[in-house]
């Protein structure tokens, strides 16, 4: 990551300043490029003007002479006395290139080799010069009536002109190199944002790839950066929030396929266990019948056989009842009749219909209801009340006790509690009672004609309620069923 940041920061600084170094180099060619071509048609205007001066001074002294053709002793002698001809140092040559007469500020020599060349070149009619050592020489013919009548040479120094520009040039490089170090550092405090600006992003980007959302961070700048900023905010929250939908859904999935995969298997001994349930009574039923069969005189075997398969009819209808009970009650969600239900009016009415199975196993029930009215399904209520009681009864000891309350919490829930002074059950086999076919005591469901199917239907009465059962248990001294509903 640093690396990266050294790199876009070098980038964009290093593009600046090459923008800047050529805009100023481009600039300063044009400008010093203007100055030389401006400098050099100053020259060449001076010096064709100075010409132009030379012609016509020998065309007025010619004129004054009254000649007709063009002497030599024209150029010579005062010539250049006149200041106005030696503003520039120059010398006068005829047409054999033979110096007639000249004028010079310094005692500096001739540097000029090609001279002769020029001088040759002018005495053609054409013009013609040389810069050498800050000196510029001038070749020119002077013309009368159309003909060459003597060269001139002029001998212009541009040290001057060499000095200006030279420090015209070193004016703008100084200025130029200041530009750059002002407008590099200038770029590097603007651009040290910007990629500050760009790193947080991208930091961004990575706790986005991490699931990291809460290290996304919005930059708060007012262009494309600060609206692509906010499109990261955008997208992660939306991609966190699809996320966890996604983990919602998978968590719902992961139940589902847990709850089919116990449904699955309780299916499975559902099934074993109604097989197994129905087969008992079923070859009770078929032993009996064969015996009857066989020993047709015998009152006494025929009457206790037609008992016994009454009893395990009755048994087998029981079973029947409950097992379609429980599995409407595990396949459908059917609408309960809820109405308002007196719960002392409903337990008096139950007490007092179980009571004769209660004085046959000489047990003593007790009750105690408050006058609570609730919207309940009374029907679900009733088998709720009888099965409870029932199982009090079946796994009671001789001589025992039951004892029934109800009764309205500080809480505002209703309590329904179901004691008896039994048997008991083992810790362990506690969480396992509300299971179809679960018999804690197996030897004893048989003597009283359980299968095991009560209680699971009853924990599913009260959950489809809203209540909730619990049980406390203890081996040798009793159970106490908890029935809770809200009102």
């Amino acid at each position: 990551m640093s690396y990266l940041k050294v790199g876009i920061k070098f980038k964009l600084i290093s593009f600046t300043a090459s923008l800047l170094l050529i805009v100023i180099s481009f600039l300063s060619f044009l400008v010093l490029n203007g100055i030389k071509s401006y400098q050099n048609k100053e020259t060449q205007a001076i010096l064709f003007k100075q010409k132009d001066i030379f012609e016509e001074y020998f065309s007025e002294r010619m004129s004054l002479n009254k000649n007709t053709n063009y002497d030599d002793s024209l150029a010579r002698g005062s010539i250049f006395n006149k200041a106005w001809l030696r503003t520039i140092p120059a010398n006068i040559y005829n047409t054999k290139g033979e110096l007639l007469s000249g004028f010079k500020t310094d005692a500096k020599l001739n540097e000029n080799d090609e001279k002769k060349i020029m001088i040759d070149y002018a005495i053609k009619g054409k013009v013609s010069y040389r810069e050498i050592n800050d000196v510029i020489y001038f070749y020119s013919p002077i013309k009368y009536k159309g003909n060459t009548a003597a060269i001139l040479e002029l001998e212009y120094s541009i040290r001057e002109n060499k000095l200006f520009y030279s420090d015209i040039e070193k004016l703008f490089y100084g200025i130029g190199f200041l530009a750059l170090v002002l407008g590099i550092f200038v770029g590097i405090l603007y651009f040290s944002r910007l990629t500050r600006d760009i790193y947080e992003m991208k930091d961004s980007v990575e706790s986005i790839q991490k699931g990291e959302f809460s290290k996304v961070h919005k930059v708060n700048r007012n262009d494309e950066l600060g609206e692509l900023s906010s499109g990261l905010i955008f997208m992660s929250n939306t991609i966190e929030q699809n996320i966890e939908e996604l983990e919602v859904e998978r968590d719902y999935l992961s139940r589902a396929v847990d709850k089919l995969k116990k449904m699955d298997k309780q299916q499975k001994e559902f099934i074993g266990n109604v097989t197994h349930e129905f087969k008992t009574p079923i070859t009770s039923i078929k032993a009996y019948a064969d015996v009857i069969g066989m020993y047709t005189d015998d009152l006494k075997l025929i009457e206790e056989g037609t008992l016994s398969i009454s009893k395990e009819c009755d048994r087998l209808s029981s079973m029947v009842d409950n097992i379609l009970s429980l599995s409407a009650l595990e396949k459908y969600d059917f609408e309960i009749e809820k109405n308002e239900v007196n719960f002392k009016k409903v337990l008096d009415e139950i007490c007092k219909t179980m009571m004769a199975k209660v004085k046959k196993n000489s047990l003593i029930l007790k009750y105690d209801a408050e006058d609570i009215v609730v919207t309940l399904d009374e029907d679900s209520l009733k088998h709720i009340l009888i099965n409870l009681i029932d199982n009090a009864i079946k796994y009671n000891r001789p001589g025992g006790s039951i004892y029934i309350q109800c009764y309205k919490n500080d809480k505002d829930k209703i309590i329904i509690s179901v004691k008896d002074t039994g048997i008991g059950m083992r810790a362990e086999v506690i969480p396992k009672i509300f299971e179809p076919f679960y018999r804690a005591d197996k030897h004893r469901s048989r003597e009283t004609g359980g299968a095991g199917l009560g209680l699971a239907l009853v924990k599913k009465l009260v959950e489809k309620q809203g209540g909730t059962i619990k049980v406390n248990s203890k081996l040798n001294e009793g159970t106490i069923f908890c029935v809770e509903f809200s009102t």
